[in-house]
C-alpha cells in the first residue's frame, strides 16, 4: 500500500475521533444544566433516591463547579427525605468540611441534628442542636432548633423542661411563629397539674385489703371483679377443706390462693401506673395536636404521631 493510500486510510478514523471529541464536548456542555434540572425534577416528584443518584453523577462529572455546595446540599436532602439518614449525615458533613464558607453551612448543621433525631438518637440530636444554638444564636433557624429541643423533651413527658424551653423561645424570639406556638403550649402544660392521676401505692393497698379494689379504683372494673371472684373462690375452697381437715388439699389450694392474691396486689399497682400512663399519653396527644395545627413544620395533622420522629422534609 502506498503512502498516499495510508493517509487516506487513516483519514476516516481521524474524522470519527474528532467527531466523537466534539460531540463529547458538546454533550458535556449540554448535560451540565440539563442533568441538574433532571435531578431537581426527580426531587420535586419525591423520587429521592434517583435524585440522589443524579446529584452524585453531577458532582462526579463536574467537580469544582461554583454551585457544588448547593448540589451537595441537595444530595444530602435527597438522602434525608428518602430515609437514608446515615448517608444524609455523611453528605451534610462533607458539605461542611469541603465548603466551610458556604451559605448553606447553618442549614447543613441543623439538618444533621434533625437526622440524628429521626434516627432515634435523641441525646446526640439535642447536643447537636445546642451546639448549633451556641454557634449561631442569631440564625433564622435558631427558633426552630430550640423548638425541636422542646419537642424532644415533650415526647419524653418531661413537661417542666419542655415548658422552660418554650419560655426561652417566647422571650428570645418573640416575633416568630415559634414564640406564638410556645405561648399556647405553655398554657396547656400548666393544666397538666389537673391531669387525673392514681397512686400506685394506694391502689396496691386497696387490692391488699379487698382483692380487685385497686383495679376498680384505677378504672379497670372487670379486672377487679375477676380478681375478687378468683381469690374469693379459692379462699372459700381453702376454708372448706380446712373445715373438713383435708389439709393435703387445703394447703396446695391455699398456696395457689396466695399466688393469685400477690398477683392481685401487683395488678392493683400496675393498674394505677397504666391509668397514669394513659392520661399522660392523652395529654401528650393534645400537645402534639397543637403543634400540628400551628403548621410550624409543614406537617399534616396526625394524632398519636411522635413529632420528634416525623420525617421533616429537607428543602432547598
Amino acid at each position: 500500500m502506498t503512502k498516499t493510500h495510508c493517509r487516506f486510510a487513516l483519514f476516516p478514523p481521524t474524522i470519527i475521533l474528532l467527531s466523537v471529541l466534539l460531540s463529547a464536548a458538546h454533550s458535556q456542555e449540554f448535560s451540565k444544566s440539563d442533568l441538574l434540572d433532571f435531578a431537581d425534577s426527580l426531587f420535586q416528584q419525591a423520587d429521592y433516591l434517583n435524585a440522589a443518584h443524579e446529584y452524585r453523577r453531577y458532582l462526579f462529572l463536574f467537580p469544582g463547579e461554583e454551585n457544588s455546595d448547593f448540589v451537595q446540599f441537595r444530595l444530602a436532602a435527597s438522602y434525608q427525605n428518602a430515609g437514608k439518614l446515615e448517608s444524609a449525615i455523611q453528605a451534610y458533613q462533607l458539605l461542611i468540611d469541603t465548603f466551610p464558607f458556604s451559605t448553606l453551612m447553618q442549614r447543613a448543621q441543623s439538618n444533621i441534628a434533625q437526622c440524628q433525631l429521626l434516627e432515634g438518637n435523641k441525646e446526640m440530636a439535642i447536643r447537636s442542636l445546642q451546639q448549633f444554638l451556641s454557634t449561631y444564636p442569631e440564625s433564622d433557624l435558631a427558633p426552630r432548633a430550640q423548638f425541636m429541643i422542646a419537642t424532644v423533651q415533650m415526647e419524653g413527658k418531661d413537661w417542666e423542661k419542655a415548658s422552660k424551653t418554650w419560655e426561652k423561645i417566647a422571650v428570645k424570639y418573640p416575633d416568630t411563629r415559634f414564640a406564638e406556638a410556645s405561648h399556647r403550649l405553655i398554657c396547656i402544660v400548666r393544666s397538666s397539674k389537673l391531669m387525673p392521676q392514681r397512686s400506685p401505692t394506694f391502689s396496691g393497698l386497696l387490692s391488699a385489703v379487698i382483692p380487685g379494689l385497686g383495679q376498680a379504683y384505677s378504672g379497670r372494673f372487670l379486672d377487679g371483679l375477676q380478681s375478687l371472684t378468683v381469690i374469693g373462690t379459692i379462699g372459700a375452697g381453702t376454708a372448706y377443706y380446712i373445715n373438713r381437715e383435708q389439709y393435703e388439699v387445703a394447703i396446695p389450694v391455699g398456696l395457689l390462693g396466695l399466688f393469685f392474691y400477690a398477683g392481685n396486689v401487683y395488678g392493683g399497682v400496675q393498674a394505677a401506673m397504666t391509668f397514669n400512663s394513659r392520661q399522660e399519653d392523652k395529654f401528650l396527644d393534645g400537645l402534639r395536636d397543637e403543634i400540628h395545627k400551628s403548621g410550624l413544620f409543614g406537617m399534616s395533622r396526625t394524632r398519636s404521631t411522635d413529632i420528634s420522629l416525623v420525617l421533616l422534609r429537607a428543602r432547598f
